[in-house]
């Protein structure tokens, strides 16, 4: 008798455990996208800044595809040359919109690079972009990455540089 009584009791409490996981789970606060994408971007901004090949390859979807041509081993070729070079960058987001209709979103930007390199400064170089973004699973996670950037000239505007 005792023994069943064990038993109910240790049924009892996984089954309260059980209960508690799922409410947290469920009823846990997760960011919303807008705070998810403006974190990647925030991300993607410091990598180009510090130079972090990983940093910015982790913001890149894998199928990323541009209208210039550009893929994600591209993108990645272009990230290990800017690590290597000797200039720096600074960028400034000056304004955006986000048009978020998970798993995809758009955001329209208006950004400022200012380039140095070997001691010179370069006159500021301003840019329309287009970005579209796409959630993908990593993990048990969903993430938000960039699928495309269109508008922002790399081959013209940044060959000097890279």
């Amino acid at each position: 008798m005792r023994q069943q009584a064990r038993k109910r009791a240790l049924k009892l409490l996984g089954l309260v455990a059980a209960g508690a996981l799922l409410g947290w789970w469920f009823l846990y606060p997760r960011p919303s996208d807008r705070f998810l994408i403006e974190q990647l971007i925030a991300k993607a901004e410091h990598g180009i800044e510090t130079k972090s090949t990983k940093e910015i390859m982790e913001c890149v979807s894998p199928d990323y595809h541009d209208q210039d041509g550009l893929t994600h081993t591209d993108i990645y070729r272009l990230a290990w040359r800017w690590q290597r070079t000797s200039g720096r960058a600074d960028i400034a987001i000056e304004d955006y919109q986000l048009d978020i209709k998970s798993p995809n979103a758009t955001g329209d930007f208006r950004v400022q690079v200012l380039l140095e390199a070997e001691g010179e400064s370069y006159p500021p170089i301003h840019l329309r972009l287009s970005v579209h973004f796409e959630k993908r699973r990593r993990g048990w996670h969903r993430v938000w990455a960039v699928k495309a950037v269109n508008g922002h000239g790399v081959k013209e505007r940044f060959e000097d540089f890279l």
